[in-house]
């Protein structure tokens, strides 16, 4: 597992110098969730994938949907975890987590068998 984060792509200094203030309180959260993710898409591109913001409900729950190459990615949950959410945490007090939208059950491609069953 350690591996994975060190493996997992750091933000640049020119990445740093573009998030928005969270002093900026006249945009809504949404636009500057969005503001920040757009700092964080370089990386997801870099793999084929991307996200969308597609909500904030009134618990601080960021609802985000996997797209492209991440719908599938084994570690795409490492991605959320340790990429999204961190970066939405650190910016953001009143976000409290992520939940990753997709299409299928990552759950499942973890506890998918190497070997096919005949």
């Amino acid at each position: 597992m350690a591996d994975f984060v060190e493996a997992s792509p750091a933000r640049t200094a020119s990445q740093e110098a573009t998030l928005p203030s969270t002093s900026d309180r006249e945009d809504s959260l949404e636009a500057r969730i969005q503001a920040v993710l757009d700092t964080y898409r370089p990386t997801l591109y870099m793999d084929g994938g991307d996200v969308a913001l597609l909500r904030v409900d009134e618990s601080g729950i960021a609802h985000i949907q996997m797209l492209g190459a991440c719908i599938d990615c084994p570690i795409s949950l490492l991605t959320m975890k340790l990429g999204i959410q961190r970066l939405l945490k650190e910016h953001f007090p009143e976000i409290k987590g992520v939940n990753a939208i997709t299409d299928i059950d990552i759950s499942a491609l973890y506890n998918r068998s190497p070997h096919p069953s005949s």
